[in-house]
């Protein structure tokens, strides 16, 4: 019965606009409530959507949605117990994925030295917007099979996509914990100055000495908080990147590099489906600009055929994904 109020609770909740003000003074002004959480409340204004969290609302207000501080806590802990079983089968899965990419790539090695071959040849490039193209030497270009690539882009994915999940509940606790750490500063910096201003020394200064120590103490707490969130989004940023993607891409066929003027030749069979890898870098005005590709390839039974590698054909994350 309880839960049935209480969703009857969030859908009229997310029919109706409403203004809500944080302790901290924080207004958000004719906000829907589109979903809510465990920890939180998520609002849509006509300057987007954000999460409140019930740590940063009133009393009143987290009753009005049944938060139970107990009931949030018990979540988070029962999602803190099964975080190591699920990272350990995650690191089965892809220790196992990385096994059968290799395993299909020792198959096109021993199909790629009984084959007849033929040439692919290309010029890796960077064509600039003042008209020069700019010639990228000692760039590794590496030959896999189309079907060992399919296989580990596709679990990489879904192993991101696990991490991706895991981070964002990560990134919303520490945020929480952030922002509880910095209600509980702003809430002793309060207690000290108003001592400061009703000081009395009938006890020697001591309840100042207590206030004033109280508040370093929130004040370290509330920085060690902040320092949690940037390791987490880093990581974040890599799972959704071509790096991620690209470090597991061992144990290529074939592999040659560019000359000078960014000319590779490669030889390919002249039957079957493959894949060209190459990741070049370079400086431009203290900036490093940085390329992937992951092209396919066949030379369709023919004996030379061209694939040029510029910025008008990298590979972008989220082909990858």
């Amino acid at each position: 019965m309880k839960a049935l109020a209480f969703s009857i609770l969030c859908f009229a909740s997310a029919l109706l606009a409403d203004d809500f003000k944080t302790i901290h003074g924080k207004e958000y002004n004719n906000a829907t409530v589109i979903r809510v959480e465990a920890d939180g409340i998520v609002l849509k204004t006509k300057f987007g959507i954000s999460k409140v969290y019930f740590a940063e609302l009133p009393e009143e207000v987290r009753a009005q949605f049944h938060y139970h501080p107990s009931q949030a806590e018990r979540e988070r802990a029962a999602e803190t117990e099964e975080r190591p079983k699920k990272e350990r089968s995650a690191a089965a899965a892809l220790a196992s994925l990385e096994e059968d990419f290799q395993a299909a790539e020792f198959r096109a090695a021993h199909f790629y030295k009984t084959s007849e071959k033929g040439t692919l040849s290309g010029q890796v490039f960077v064509a600039t917007k003042g008209g020069e193209n700019v010639k990228l030497g000692a760039v590794q270009v590496s030959l896999f099979a189309s079907d060992a690539i399919d296989v580990l882009m596709a679990g990489l994915h879904s192993f991101a996509a696990a991490r991706l999940e895991q981070l964002r509940l990560d990134i919303a606790a520490a945020t929480a914990a952030e922002r509880q750490a910095e209600a509980a500063q702003e809430q002793a910096e309060a207690t000290q100055k108003g001592i400061e201003n009703g000081i009395s020394f009938a006890d020697g200064g001591r309840a100042l000495d207590v206030a004033r120590e109280s508040a370093r103490a929130a004040r370290d707490a509330a920085e060690a908080t902040r320092q949690q969130i940037p390791p987490l989004l880093a990581e974040q940023t890599y799972y959704v990147s071509n790096h991620f993607y690209f470090s597991h891409l061992q144990s290529p066929i074939q592999a040659t590099e560019t000359d000078g003027e960014g000319r590779f030749a490669i030889q390919v069979p002249r039957t079957g489906e493959f894949v060209i890898a190459a990741h070049a870098e370079r400086i431009v005005g203290g900036k490093t600009e940085t390329y992937y590709w992951l092209r396919p390839v066949s030379l369709d039974g023919e004996q030379q055929h061209v694939q040029n590698l510029s910025n008008s054909n990298v590979t972008s994350a989220t082909e990858l994904r």
